[in-house]
């Protein structure tokens, strides 16, 4: 630049202003400004109301979603709370079913025992009246054997014969008291 100017002022020897192409001139100010003031009216009025209504519909869009992400929490919270109180009467009634059942089985077993312990003791009964009707038949068989022998060791103890046929109601009288003692 110095040698630019060097030469401008051998040149002509006369004394030229030097503009400076940094600091603007007026007119260039001016126009300048009239360019960004039509800018911005352009802006304002042309692109910033797409750029508003894009926005708005970003709110509204993130504002649906969030309503959307409650519901879903709320419902999830709700089929929560369903499910909690199926399973709880699911798990009221399986212990009911299973406490039916104890109740049961044991009703059965108790059911089971009073007919074991019925047929035992019809079993005893009867076993007892045959018992009873044998040694009834054993005393009856042995009765008339029982005389004979008393009678024959009586004649013995009193050395003199006697006669079985009339001694026979005194023995069977001592036989019934001697069943009857036992």
């Amino acid at each position: 630049m110095l040698a630019v100017l060097s030469v401008l002022a051998a040149e002509g020897g006369e004394a030229k202003e030097v503009v400076n192409p940094v600091i603007p001139e007026v007119s260039e100010m001016v126009w300048g400004a009239i360019a960004f003031f039509l800018l911005l009216i352009l802006m304002y009025s042309v692109c910033l109301p797409p750029l508003r209504q894009a926005m708005k519909r970003r709110e509204d869009a993130i504002r649906g979603d969030q309503e959307a992400a409650e519901r879903a929490v709320t419902e999830g919270e709700q089929v929560r709370r369903d499910y909690n109180a199926t399973l709880a009467e699911a798990r009221a009634e399986a212990s009911r079913i299973v406490d039916e059942a104890r109740q049961s089985a044991e009703a059965a077993r108790a059911e089971v025992i009073r007919a074991a312990e019925d047929e035992a003791a019809a079993l005893k009964q009867s076993a007892l009246a045959d018992l009873e009707t044998q040694r009834a038949t054993a005393i009856n068989s042995l009765g008339t054997d029982v005389t004979t022998l008393a009678v024959n060791a009586a004649s013995k103890v009193v050395q003199r014969p006697l006669d079985v046929g009339s001694n026979q109601g005194v023995v069977a009288d001592h036989l019934a008291a001697a069943a009857a003692r036992n």
